[in-house]
């Protein structure tokens, strides 16, 4: 019964899509407005049962689930994200479907089960309930993009996603098949176990590989540049709730995998000396996705399509993050940068806002989003104007709001992690800041300033959405002033990220031996950080290393293991 307490959040939000797909079938024809809430509701239950129960680390009894779970603060953090994106987008939904054509309530049981397939991926660390937790999160997001029937456009993103998703989740698959051939294991703990224990024994080539390809698999996931194509399509074909809630709950899970996955398994000693390192894969992408997302973002027309390549732009941004590592608390070891975390919630709760005035502007089953049609907003609905200037300036990162405060955070960490290494990555991101600053203004000034040519986008009338939209702009001002309480919760779930991590206090530099660093040694680890004195310093797993080598009794008694030497960095 304790176990099934602890995973509740998840039974929660199943059992809400059983029962919104229930209620469909009773309440008949006609609008069905009412699921909107009952989802939101659910999600707001699970949302407190994961707040009361994840932010400490939970022991789960039954070993069914405690090798496949890991319920902790890395997961409630995320999953909170998660849980927000999917209740305001059920809420944007309730008027906005019926305007498009779409009466039946099956949206709403599919969002929950894309929502419970989102937290299973956050949690998961069995490689299998990995995968499960991604197709259910993705099955049911391939039908919402299609679900507009009476849309080209619609089945155009339906399509796309299916086929591109479909492709990512093969090479998901092969890295859990590499994986379990390297090590025969398909818990991420064992794994990280034998990739640090083993040295060499497993097959450098599979690992390596391995590593490549969950990546590429997860950087469909993110919409990173050169796996972005699918992006600007499938934004502006799927119902506009539905693209919120892709754009804020699939990019903040698919980061939390990405981030426990990658610093969980890179820390193995067969990753030194090798010429492309997880890290060195990650800043690439990085810095293709906030070039490419910015650059070609100026010359979009559509709305739609503007957030799609600001959403490919923050990936960028957010993978410099994740490159960069910071200290374990009291150990050498390395895991997520603080700044992550909170980054994702600022850039989900300003999307979803964002979204969210282009949905309540798709009355009678308008499509057509562009700039012009958007123009003389502010005038014509200030309350819908209002809200996305709150959005769309807290993605430009501007004060006081919370993107600024955020993307602040994220380059200050940067820079306190390794100034010499960090810095040209930080200087690229904030010329690309400024670039994207002209498609952001360029959307308030048509909104602000200037007036429809043709006929204007007509609003609709909806208390859910406004009270959707209304929480999504009062949240994105508290994380600009009063961060306090989300910057603590984000710093605990970095801390929480990587699996099995050393718990022992780092040791004293004194009872190291001193080992004269090659230029090897000095280059940056998987997180992006580096070596900062001659003398290496106990890396990350370290810690792990040591104590299953004792546990397992591989080494002679009456040996210290505490002064053994070092593995190198990597």
């Amino acid at each position: 019964m304790s176990d099934l307490l602890s995973i509740s959040p998840m039974l929660v939000t199943a059992f809400t899509g059983l029962l919104v797909m229930a209620l469909d079938l009773l309440a008949g024809r006609g609008r069905k407005g009412f699921l909107a809430w009952v989802t939101a509701g659910g999600f707001a239950v699970a949302g407190v049962l994961a707040c009361l129960l994840w932010r400490t680390p939970v022991t789960l009894a039954q070993p069914f689930l405690a090798n496949v779970f890991a319920l902790d603060a890395h997961g409630w953090f995320f999953a909170e994200i998660v849980l927000l994106s999917g209740g305001l987008a059920a809420l944007l939904a309730a008027d906005h479907l019926p305007e498009q054509g779409i009466h039946g309530g099956e949206t709403y049981g599919l969002l929950s089960f894309s929502v419970t397939g989102a937290i299973l991926l956050i949690v998961a660390t069995d490689l299998v309930t990995l995968f499960l937790g991604l197709e259910i999160m993705s099955l049911a997001l391939y039908v919402m993009a299609a679900s507009k029937a009476s849309s080209a456009y619609s089945a155009e993103a339906g399509i796309k996603y299916f086929l591109l998703g479909g492709v990512a989740s093969a090479f998901l698959l092969l890295t859990v098949a590499f994986l379990y051939g390297a090590t025969g294991h398909l818990g991420l703990v064992d794994i990280a176990r034998d990739l640090v224990t083993k040295g060499s024994g497993p097959d450098p080539l599979l690992v390596q590989g391995a590593m490549v390809l969950l990546v590429v698999a997860l950087g469909f996931k993110v919409a990173a540049v050169p796996f972005h194509f699918w992006t600007p399509d499938v934004y502006e074909g799927a119902p506009t709730p539905v693209t919120a809630f892709m754009a804020g709950a699939v990019k903040a899970a698919a980061f939390a995998v990405l981030a426990r996955v990658v610093l969980t398994l890179s820390r193995a000693p067969l990753f030194v000396g090798v010429d492309v390192t997880p890290g060195d894969l990650l800043l690439g992408l990085s810095v293709a996705s906030m070039v490419v997302g910015n650059v070609l973002g100026i010359v979009q027309t559509n709305v739609k399509r503007i957030l799609a390549y600001s959403s490919i732009a923050h990936a960028g941004y957010l993978l410099l993050g994740v490159w960069a590592t910071q200290s374990l608390a009291g150990t050498a070891a390395r895991t997520l940068n603080d700044a992550v975390p909170f980054y994702l919630l600022t850039h989900a709760v300003a999307t979803v806002g964002a979204f969210g005035v282009l949905a309540l502007l798709g009355r009678a089953g308008e499509e057509d989003m562009s700039l012009d049609r958007i123009a003389g907003l502010g005038r014509r609905h200030p309350g819908l104007g209002l809200a996305l200037l709150v959005s769309i300036l807290s993605l430009a990162g501007l004060p006081p709001l919370g993107g600024f405060l955020a993307k602040f955070n994220l380059f200050r960490q940067i820079l306190i992690e390794n100034p010499s290494v960090g810095l040209p990555w930080v200087i690229l991101a904030l010329l690309m800041s400024v670039v994207a600053l002209y498609y952001y203004l360029r959307i308030l000034v048509y909104v602000f300033f200037k007036e429809p040519e043709g006929e204007p986008a007509e609003a609709i009338h909806s208390t859910s959405g406004g009270i959707a939209l209304g929480i999504a702009a009062a949240l994105t001002l508290v994380l600009g002033v009063a961060p306090g309480a989300f910057l603590e919760a984000s710093h605990t779930a970095a801390q929480a990220t990587v699996l099995a991590a050393p718990t022992a206090p780092a040791v004293p530099p004194a009872s190291v031996p001193a080992v004269a660093a090659t230029p090897r040694d000095a280059t940056p680890i998987a997180g992006g950080a580096q070596a900062a004195s001659p003398s290496l310093v106990r890396p990350r797993g370290e810690g792990d290393a040591i104590r299953m080598l004792r546990d397992t009794r591989r080494l002679p008694p009456g040996i210290d293991v505490q002064r053994l030497p070092a593995p190198p960095l990597h």
